[in-house]
């Protein structure tokens, strides 16, 4: 079987789509969300004003749970 320029590319293609679907999946998975809502407040963490207005924001919204 000659590889050619063809199958190569759409070889490429092929790895390319299923990395994107991979790391999609990843990205939108319930399980990793505690993790990510986590990464979102690195920014505020040495910023006392800042996160004191996130938390009463927080408990502010009807239905939120603190983590």
């Amino acid at each position: 079987m000659a590889m050619d320029i063809g199958t190569i590319r759409g070889l490429g293609t092929l790895v390319v789509l299923l990395a994107f679907v991979g790391l999609a999946l990843w990205v939108f998975s319930p399980r990793r969300k505690q993790a990510f809502d986590e990464a979102t407040q690195l920014p505020f963490a040495d910023d006392p004003e800042a996160r004191s207005r996130l938390e009463r924001a927080h408990d502010q919204t009807p239905g939120s749970e603190r983590p």
